[in-house]
């Protein structure tokens, strides 16, 4: 409350600590022996306050909008205009700074209500715009929110909404201090649906369904009458009128049904919704899970003995697929388990929430260690970083910590804990992603220890999770500071109850750190589950194997990668993972059709002209050599057929029938041993040239040496491509001021450049595994299947979207960059192959104008360009990023 300010004695008691520490109970005492005193006391300290007699000159406008449309939940934008008298005691203190107390305490009578100024769930661009005309001072607030709480109230701008579940009504609260300014303009829009009620009965509409309420209007079509009810007398004085006359305005209350799809989104807070959510997003892990548990058993009937790294991985794989349903399921349970006692009533205390909190945290970081088995030195930095939750949990568990509402030592102690709950998942993660990488291996052995594993080291492990931690607490520092300050930018910062609720909120955030950063953390632990599939591929790839497809094994493995690391949540919608298990078999069958369907048309898949077998069969290193020194034969011959079309020789210039023939003999393949079995000599295909089927069979020698060297050439194209798509999910636009505020969002910024480059990655490793029984003789053709594959579930997505009136703005961006970075890899992956002659050229384009001949090479270069058009295109005029409100308090998204 605040109170006039001068100089006298009485205006200095009042402001006195121990006076204003009385007030509230004088004011509890007077609300229970004479109820209508305290009402009238506070009406007449905000009339003094706000000088709210000079407030009755003011014009006022205020509109609020529904849009409902391409995205996932309802998204509310109001405006309020307000032109007061320059007369006003506080109009000049609008042009001050947006720190300086008299601004905020001028900006809080305009446009709040005494005990409605913190707000969580409002959000601005700016701060409100501030103009003079004259002897008028003008206010212009814009502020936006999203319906995306059940049956609360959710307060922005003038404005409360409240959603239920069949019906939501839009109620106009006007602020006290304007209660008597000529409002001259109220504007309702619900929406394309319209509204169902609205009272009092609007004066006319606007556009489709906008309403409008003009008290104004229907003030000057009434006789001018006092605050008695007599007319005004001619001569009366403005102020006189003024002080006679009220104008109150309007109750407006709208109310309107949404459609079902805005509606289950704004229901997502509710119980049933979040158990729903929770199960679609175990049945996708469960599904990823099953697969990995059958492709083990197929291993284990393989016959012959498995070698040591083979059992590793093969156990590994296992093992994970339990791990990862326990770890979604420990850092889901508490959650659910607080809704489901705050429903019955029971509730949980604060020290109850953080044994609750931390236990299961505990329990997530016991399952990854015990998966990892790390050194003892690792154990040596578990236990030391275990010291101070344990301790801190085992003080919580026999004594009431949080008894006050400021606890600094208590909340020093659970930042402590938190923090170093943070470290310990950390270095589960990285302890168990160094386990599969290793039993696999696909680390290089160690250096220092000839033919041993590397070994994770504590010296190298603990300063990068320190540093890792350090980067994210400081973040959520940031980010709940800023969301402090957005809520709370109309409160009086210097006050001692303003720093008593900042200590306190601090302290509310700190009780539910631990949980939310290991939520945040396990949801992308599927990256961890993809370097378990590549461990289980490498130790058990058969040498002789044409593809992974080759395998049922492999197969499975393969097929399970795609969803895992390139796919996309197809089955994520209206912020629920309910049909989220659907994305497994969906994306394992656009990848295996792709594959299949067109596979006969491969060159691998074409006969030899004489025996029949087919090409796939000529795959041992020695015969890849044989095509590559005939393709280079054959590249030099035609060659010298184009420069005697074009009549470059000398004197004696070569004869082409002696050229064709040399090119017909490049076609002879020599005897041969398959299987066991000598097939004499045999021809290539008539249609398939030698430089085709070296192309085929890629640059190397299996199809995990093509695929390893496809995902590293993805590397290349993935980076621009990653900070565009980046670039479009936290930083263009409005996102990045939701990035900023969400408590995780810069660090969860950085891993999303992260989980892009994977995509990219994986996906240059599935097109160099199947490089050889894709269709197409040129890699640009061999990335469309993939490519299919990807935009196949993407394009079932946009259908869905188009259901749930959700935007499908950035999923042609993203079905683009992928067939972008495909179709550069696939060019790099058919120059790597001829990478022995690279000697001879004076750069790698050369090479490349060799190899696919001037024709080939502008048809692909235009093919490139075309591309790159599309995503800038896309990018300029379709690309908008779909928002998603961070939760009001927490900042979590």
């Amino acid at each position: 409350m605040m109170f006039p300010t001068d100089s006298s004695r009485g205006a200095h008691l009042l402001r006195s600590r121990a006076c204003v520490s009385l007030v509230p109970v004088l004011l509890a005492v007077l609300a229970v022996l004479v109820p209508a005193v305290p009402a009238d006391a506070a009406e007449r300290s905000v009339a003094d306050v706000c000088s709210t007699d000079f407030l009755a000159g003011a014009r006022a406008s205020t509109s609020v909008e529904l849009q409902h449309g391409d995205r996932t939940y309802t998204k509310v934008t109001t405006e309020l205009r307000v032109d007061v008298p320059a007369d006003w005691p506080l109009a000049q203190d609008l042009l001050l700074s947006e720190r300086s107390r008299r601004y905020i305490q001028a900006t809080r009578c305009l446009i709040r209500s005494p005990g409605n100024v913190q707000r969580w769930s409002e959000w601005r661009t700016g701060r409100p715009e501030v103009t003079t005309h004259g002897d008028r001072v003008k206010i212009v607030d814009r502020a936006h929110t999203w319906v995306d709480h059940y049956r609360q109230h959710i307060d922005i701008g003038t404005w409360r909404v409240r959603a239920g579940a069949d019906r939501w009504t839009v109620t106009l609260a006007v602020p006290r201090p304007l209660a008597g300014a000529r409002w001259e303009r109220i504007t309702v829009d619900p929406g394309p649906q319209g509204a169902v009620t609205a009272a009092p009965r609007p004066g006319l509409g606007e556009g489709d369904s906008a309403l409008v309420w003009q008290p104004q209007e229907t003030e000057k079509q009434k006789p001018e009458k006092d605050k008695s009810g007599r007319k005004k007398q001619p001569g009366e004085s403005q102020q006189d009128a003024k002080s006679s006359e009220t104008r109150p305005a309007p109750r407006v209350t709208v109310s309107l049904e949404p459609s079902w799809q805005r509606s289950w989104a704004a229901q997502g807070d509710r119980l049933i919704a979040a158990t729903l959510d929770r199960i679609g997003g175990l049945l996708w892990v469960s599904a990823i899970a099953v697969v990995l548990l059958a492709a083990a058993r197929r291993y284990r009937r393989r016959s012959g003995t498995p070698t040591e790294d083979q059992r590793r991985s093969r156990r590994n794989l296992v093992a994970w697929a339990f791990v990862s349903i326990a770890l979604f399921t420990l850092t889901r349970l508490d959650d659910l388990i607080t809704r489901r006692l705050q429903r019955s009533g029971s509730g949980l205390s604060w020290d109850e929430q953080i044994l609750l909190g931390h236990g299961l945290a505990f329990a997530v970081v016991a399952v990854l260690l015990g998966f990892a088995r790390p050194n003892g030195r690792i154990w040596t930095g578990v236990a030391v970083l275990a010291l101070p939750p344990s301790a801190f949990v085992v003080v919580l568990s026999t004594t009431a910590v949080f008894h006050s509402d400021d606890s600094p030592p208590a909340a020093l102690a659970m930042a402590l804990a938190s923090s170093s709950l943070l470290a310990l998942t950390l270095l589960g993660l990285v302890a168990a992603a160094w386990r599969l990488a290793t039993d696999g291996g696909l680390l290089p052995p160690s250096r220092r220890y000839s033919g041993n594993r590397r070994v994770l080291q504590i010296r190298w492990a603990a300063p990068a999770i320190g540093a890792a931690s350090v980067a994210v607490i400081l973040c959520a520092v940031l980010a709940k500071e800023r969301n402090w300050q957005r809520a709370t930018w109309l409160r009086d910062h210097s006050s001692a109850v303003y720093a008593a609720d900042h200590r306190w909120e601090i302290l509310w955030e700190i009780v539910y750190s631990a949980a939310n950063v290991q939520d945040w953390l396990i949801g992308y632990a599927w990256m961890i589950t993809a370097v378990a599939v590549l461990a289980a591929l490498r130790s058990w790839r058969a040498p002789s194997s044409v593809s992974p497809f080759d395998d049922t094994a492999d197969r499975l493995l393969l097929l399970v990668f795609f969803p895992l690391a390139v796919g996309m949540d197809v089955g994520y919608a209206l912020e629920n993972a309910l049909a989220a298990s659907v994305a497994v078999p969906l994306h394992m069958l656009a990848l295996l059709g792709a594959a299949t369907l067109l596979a006969q048309r491969a060159v691998l898949a074409q006969p030899f002209e004489r025996s029949g077998r087919l090409l796939a069969t000529a795959t041992v290193p020695a015969d890849r050599r044989a095509l590559l020194r005939k393709a280079r034969a054959y590249r030099e011959i035609h060659a010298e057929l184009r420069r005697l079309d074009q009549g470059l020789f000398g004197d004696v210039p070569p004869k082409r029938k002696d050229l064709e023939r040399e090119l017909n003999e490049l076609h002879d393949w020599p005897a041969s041993t398959v299987g066991g079995t000598s097939t004499g000599p045999d021809r290539l295909p008539a249609k398939v040239s030698v430089v085709d089927a070296a192309l085929a069979l890629g640059p190397r020698d299996d199809w995990w040496a093509n695929g390893s060297r496809g995902a590293r050439f993805a590397v290349v194209p993935g980076l621009p491509a990653s900070v565009l798509t980046t670039w479009l999910a936290g930083v263009r636009g409005e996102t990045w001021q939701y990035t900023v505020s969400d408590l995780f969002g810069l660090p969860d910024l950085v891993l999303t450049f992260l989980y892009w480059m994977v995509t990219w990655a994986a996906a240059g490793f599935v097109l160099g595994a199947l490089w050889r029984r894709l269709p197409g003789r040129r890699g640009a053709a061999k990335a469309l299947p993939i490519a299919l594959a990807f935009a196949l579930p993407v394009g079932l997505r946009a259908l869905g979207n188009r259901f749930t009136q959700e935007s499908n703005a950035n999923l042609a961006l993203y079905v683009v960059a992928m067939l972008f970075v495909l179709t550069i890899t696939g060019i790099a992956l058919d120059l790597d192959t001829f990478r022995s002659e690279r000697r001879y050229w004076q750069s790698r384009l050369g090479l490349l104008l060799s190899v696919y001949q001037m024709r080939y090479y502008s048809l692909q270069m235009a093919y490139l360009i075309a591309q790159v058009v599309a995503m800038i295109t896309i990018w300029q005029f379709f690309a908008e990023p779909d928002v998603m409100p961070p939760d009001e308090r927490t900042g979590a998204r």
